[in-house]
């Protein structure tokens, strides 16, 4: 949020409408239209908009309450009343001054320049830039406008010059008929326009939501409608973003990736990305889609993951990897990127490194690719990479020949997988009693951490994730979208124990974490959709 933000600017009308549209207040009969009609108030190029429920339905509110009392044992809306009473020191009672105006949506626009994010560096051909974190700092340029609707006019100007006369040092102001009050300290700016309270972080940003209003504005365009239509049904708040500022942006420092997104199928002019926050009863989701349309796919990683060992903490994957990464890789060679990879090179670079391997086919046979962590303490850690390919017989070929080296070497440090299987373990004083080990079986190759966790990658076989009622919860919470990742929170909050043994801080986050059941990822290739849901144990 600017640093320029201060108490006069929002006392209560800002923390009101940015904590709403996080989680919200108290229960209402919010009408989910409604937030898009406050699309009308946003400059048509804003990158970044957020509109929600400051009062939202009553089941909404309920599942609102439902999930903060399971988490924390606490009435949400009380909360922020309560915060927004004590942030003003007394000057504000929220019963009394600000709920008798209070309508039922909020939007907040954000404005910056994309490229200001990469200050300091000349392109990303400085790749040292990259060392330099405060590059990429939050930009001094970021503004934002805040709009909430109001079901009682009068009553909202009353509240402002109420927190006018209590703050002291304002400047009255008038643009396009509609008055409005700049803060001395700070210039934030505040008023009434039509039947909405507007929040500027300065005077050009109120007035450029009164522009807004009567020409250009978010909801006109073309990448919005597209994007407003597929806000998830039951959402409290949603976050729309744009693709045009960011492209633009790129090309503005001499990244003109045109060519390279045409290669790929990709098509960013006009689109974006709507995200979703979804309360349910006992579940948090996080439902997205994107409007841009590609030639990659996703596929479904699922039916690897759910071979991983049952005490996985996290597991994650992608299908279809080998004709996604032929395609980029042949997209790149033709294309290259201008001032970073000329036309050819990756051809030239595959050629000299291939040797008697074929490193493309090896690439474009390859089917799904996954990882897992497994283990709740430092000593039982593990873990793999997986890969499984239409063709495994080149690597398999291959890690035969360096097993029977490895056993005519008789190095200690280094030794050939057990039961034929083809590749070899190497033992490092870092991980006592966890070889690195590199196997191939069937068709998978596995580079993993811990030869029980190994081992059990390449063959699938004991207990297994498919067996697993968490992972389970998780997989019937993704339907439509498929699972692409998972995480089970209570091993995650024992790792988290064991690592932070006597640390207060560690017990609170392995307390929290504990009372989730899951964490769940999916997408659709299909439907431009993906989500990330937060099961919360009953």
């Amino acid at each position: 949020m600017p640093s320029q933000i201060k108490k006069y600017s929002l006392p209560a009308i800002l923390a009101l409408g940015l904590a709403a549209l996080t989680l919200s207040a108290c229960g209402g009969s919010s009408d989910d239209s409604g937030a898009n009609e406050l699309a009308k108030y946003v400059p048509a190029d804003a990158p970044v908009y957020v509109e929600g429920a400051v009062q939202p339905d009553s089941e909404v509110a309920a599942n609102v309450d439902s999930i903060t009392d399971q988490l924390a044992g606490i009435n949400l809306g009380d909360l922020i009343t309560s915060s927004i009473e004590s942030d003003s020191e007394g000057d504000v009672d929220f019963d009394a001054d600000i709920k008798p105006w209070l309508g039922e949506n909020a939007g907040v626009f954000v404005q910056f320049d994309p490229a200001s994010f990469a200050s300091g560096t000349d392109g990303i051909s400085e790749m040292s830039a990259l060392e330099d974190t405060s590059a990429y700092d939050t930009p001094d340029e970021e503004t934002f406008g805040l709009i909430v609707q109001t079901t009682d006019t009068d009553a909202a100007q009353s509240f402002i010059d109420k927190q006018v006369e209590s703050e002291g040092g304002a400047t009255d102001g008038e643009y396009e008929g509609f008055s409005y009050k700049v803060a001395d300290d700070d210039g934030a700016t505040i008023g009434i326009v039509d039947d909405n309270v507007v929040v500027g972080s300065s005077e050009a940003e109120f007035k450029a939501a009164v522009d807004a209003s009567k020409g250009d504005n978010l909801a006109g365009t073309d990448a919005f409608g597209d994007l407003s239509d597929k806000v998830s049904d039951g959402a409290l708040a949603s976050v729309f973003t744009s693709n045009d500022p960011y492209v633009n942006a790129l090309k503005d420092q001499g990244f003109d990736l045109e060519g390279l997104y045409s290669a790929l199928g990709i098509d960013l002019e006009g689109t974006g990305t709507v995200v979703s926050l979804v309360p349910e009863e006992s579940e948090i989701s996080l439902n997205g889609y994107s409007s841009v349309s590609t030639d990659l796919t996703s596929g479904d990683p699922s039916s690897v993951i759910e071979t991983f060992p049952a005490d996985a903490i996290f597991a994650a994957g992608s299908g279809d990897v080998g004709p996604n990464a032929t395609k980029i890789m042949n997209a790149l060679n033709d294309e290259g990127i201008p001032g970073v990879l000329e036309p050819g090179q990756v051809d030239k670079a595959v050629n000299e490194a291939s040797g008697q391997i074929d490193i493309k086919g090896i690439v474009e046979s390859l089917e799904t690719v996954a990882f897992f962590v497994s283990g709740t303490n430092r000593n039982n850690l593990g873990g793999a990479l997986v890969a499984t390919s239409s063709n495994i017989e080149p690597i398999e070929s291959s890690l035969r020949g360096i097993s029977s080296l490895i056993g005519l070497a008789n190095d200690a440090s280094v030794r050939p997988l057990p039961g034929g299987v083809a590749g070899f373990r190497v033992f490092t004083p870092d991980l006592p009693g966890r070889p690195i080990v590199v196997g191939v079986k069937g068709d998978r190759m596995v580079i993993g951490v811990g030869m029980q966790a190994s081992l059990t990658a390449l063959t699938g076989g004991g207990q297994t994730l498919a067996n697993s009622d968490a992972y389970k919860a998780a997989d019937a919470s993704t339907p439509e979208d498929g699972l692409d990742m998972f995480a089970d929170p209570a091993n995650i909050a024992k790792l988290v124990l064991s690592e932070g043994a006597g640390d207060p801080d560690a017990r609170e986050i392995a307390k929290i974490l504990a009372r989730f059941e899951y964490m769940a990822a999916g997408s659709s290739d299909s439907e431009g959709s993906f989500e990330f849901n937060l099961g919360l144990r009953k």
